[in-house]
């Protein structure tokens, strides 16, 4: 996932760069569901911190990809906005969509 992060970084910083610092950093994703959602599994997320500290600047985008042919799920935490990797099978079908 690390591989697949550093290649899809660039083109993403190229095209996101002027509202967003774009990076990519380790994460954990939360598996299971029912009564115990509670284990994490290590993980790679492409990252965007609005440049303008604004909150609704994370929630326009998140819901501008929610909004595409193929819906983009993001969580916002930690003010950042977080596109985890883990089960990502396509990084230039992602690209494709998140470059529009």
């Amino acid at each position: 996932m690390y591989d697949l992060a550093q290649q899809l970084l660039p083109q993403i910083q190229a095209y996101y760069g002027g509202q967003f610092i774009v990076r990519n950093e380790p994460c954990y994703s939360q598996i299971g569901s029912g009564s115990l959602p509670v284990e994490l599994l290590s993980s790679w997320a492409l990252t965007f911190t609005a440049i303008d500290g604004q909150g609704r600047t994370l929630e326009q985008l998140a819901q501008h990809w929610r909004r595409l042919a193929k819906p983009v799920i993001g969580r916002i935490s930690e003010g950042r906005l977080w596109l985890d990797l883990r089960c990502l099978e396509d990084g230039k079908a992602l690209l494709q969509a998140l470059l529009l």
